[in-house]
């Protein structure tokens, strides 16, 4: 189980980094729209929604299925923290994966 976490996490990581680098050159010319805290996306084509977020002092992202249901998953990643929850009921998520980037200088996936 905990393999498959971990490759979820890092396909999302990886998605979202190819992600940030194409939005921008797929044919509309503008830049990477800024999020800023009390901001929220709505992915098309799915039913995951992200807001920027305080959580004990740290801006982060927050995804989450609109619909929280027993085995749902959702992530929260910052600058330096990332976090894989799994909803055990609409109101209780706990925490299936956490990874910290402890290097000065991130690397990315390609």
């Amino acid at each position: 189980m905990s393999r498959l976490v971990v490759v979820c996490v890092l396909v999302v990581a990886c998605s979202a980094v190819a992600w940030l680098h194409t939005s921008a050159a797929a044919g509309s010319g503008k830049s990477p729209a800024v999020l800023r805290v009390g901001d929220t996306v709505r992915i098309a084509g799915t039913t995951v929604g992200c807001a920027v977020a305080k959580r004990q002092g740290v801006t982060v992202v927050e995804c989450v299925p609109s619909v929280r249901k027993r085995g749902s998953y959702a992530t929260l990643a910052g600058d330096e923290n990332v976090s894989v929850v799994r909803f055990e009921s609409s109101g209780v998520a706990r925490t299936v994966f956490h990874a910290r980037q402890h290097l000065p200088n991130p690397t990315i996936c390609r």
